[in-house]
């Protein structure tokens, strides 16, 4: 599930990185002060190094046997967290996909603490 998860993050931050050059060209052509032209494509890329962290935690919590859920519920609630501020924004596709990798960590942590209470 992490990595399934992981790789849904991974994919999201590709796409959103790719975007880059052409947000980057709308906002210089508009008629910003120029302190937001200069600030934005750091501002916009910030997102996409987010989703690849979070990507790259999950593939570590997937890595880990009793101690995955002190990075899978964080992690959870921080894709969680993203998911909200897209709807937010209007962003509702992305807002959706945020929300499959969250269920999933927040699953695979369910999952890893039912696995730890079974009797061996």
């Amino acid at each position: 599930m992490c990595l399934i998860a992981s790789s849904l993050l991974l994919v999201m931050a590709v796409f959103h990185g790719s975007g880059i050059n052409y947000v980057t060209d709308l906002i210089k052509e508009s008629n910003a002060d120029d302190l937001i032209k200069n600030i934005f494509p750091v501002l916009f890329i910030i997102p996409t190094v987010q989703l690849a962290g979070f990507a790259i935690l999950g593939v570590i919590a997937s890595t880990l046997k009793h101690q995955a859920n002190k990075i899978l519920i964080p992690l959870s609630v921080l894709v969680f967290a993203d998911a909200l501020l897209a709807f937010y924004l209007g962003a509702t596709l992305p807002g959706v996909v945020l929300l499959v990798p969250a269920i999933l960590f927040l699953l695979a942590a369910l999952s890893n603490s039912s696995l730890q209470k079974a009797p061996a």
